[in-house]
C-alpha cells in the first residue's frame, strides 16, 4: 500500500510538473491551445486543465503531446532536452502509471529528440486492464514476461504470453495489456515510435507570423 501511495503522490509532483512543461513549450514553439489540441488529438478542455495542472497526464496523453512538440516523451519530461552525448548517460526512472490494485509502468531510460525508443517495466495486476490508443505508423513494441502471464491485445489479435516468453507487437493501432492469471503480471517493453510531426501548413516561420499566443 506505501508504494501505490508513493507512485500516487509522484504522479501529482509529475501533473504539477508536465503543467509548467506544457506551457512553456506551447509559448517557445507559438502554438495556442487550440492549435495544440488539434496537434494531440486531445480536446482543447483537457490541454487547459493539463497546463493548469489541474489533470494528471496518463501515458497515452504523454506521448501525444510529446508527438504533437515533436519530442520524445523523456524530453516532454525533462525540463530541457539532453544536448550531451557520452558512451554513457545515466537516466531516472519515472512512475508513468499506477492503478488502484497496485499495478505500475515505469519508463526507464528513452532517446532524446523525436524518435521515441523507449525502456520500460510493468506490473499488471489480476483485474487490471492497460487500454492503449494507437501510436504513430509503424510503431513497434518488444516485450517480454518475467513472472505470470500476458494477455496482449492488438486491434483484432489476441496473444497469451507465458513466463519466459516475448513478442513483437505492432502498435499502430488500439491496444491493451493484462494480467492473464491469478498472479501479476511483470514485463519488460521496448518502444519504437519515430516522432511526431507537424502538417505541412505549420512551419517554423509560419508560426512566426502568428504573433504572440495566449
Amino acid at each position: 500500500m506505501t508504494d501505490v501511495t508513493t507512485a500516487m503522490g509522484s504522479e501529482q509532483v509529475l501533473g504539477k510538473a508536465i503543467a509548467v512543461r506544457i506551457r512553456d513549450l506551447r509559448r517557445d514553439q507559438n502554438l495556442t491551445l487550440d492549435r495544440l489540441a488539434k496537434l494531440s488529438g486531445l480536446s482543447k478542455g483537457t490541454v487547459v486543465s493539463l497546463e493548469q495542472g489541474k489533470a494528471n497526464p496518463s501515458i497515452g496523453i504523454l506521448c501525444r503531446l510529446a508527438a504533437a512538440f515533436s519530442l520524445s516523451v523523456a524530453d516532454l519530461l525533462n525540463d530541457e532536452a539532453s544536448t550531451v552525448r557520452l558512451p554513457i548517460e545515466r537516466t531516472e526512472t519515472r512512475t508513468l502509471w499506477t492503478s488502484a490494485k497496485g499495478s505500475f509502468a515505469q519508463l526507464h531510460s528513452s532517446t532524446s529528440g523525436r524518435t521515441m525508443f523507449e525502456l520500460w517495466s510493468w506490473v499488471i495486476m489480476p483485474g487490471d486492464v492497460f487500454s492503449a490508443d494507437a501510436h504513430s505508423p509503424d510503431t513497434r513494441e518488444l516485450i517480454s514476461v518475467s513472472q505470470g502471464a500476458l494477455s496482449v491485445v492488438v486491434g483484432a489479435h489476441v496473444v497469451i504470453l507465458s513466463e519466459g516468453e516475448s513478442a513483437r507487437l505492432v502498435t499502430d493501432q488500439p491496444h491493451s495489456y493484462a494480467a492473464a492469471s491469478d498472479v501479476p503480471a511483470h514485463f519488460t517493453m521496448a518502444v519504437l515510435e519515430r516522432g511526431g510531426h507537424r502538417d505541412p501548413g505549420h512551419s517554423s516561420t509560419a508560426a512566426k507570423i502568428q504573433g504572440p499566443v495566449p
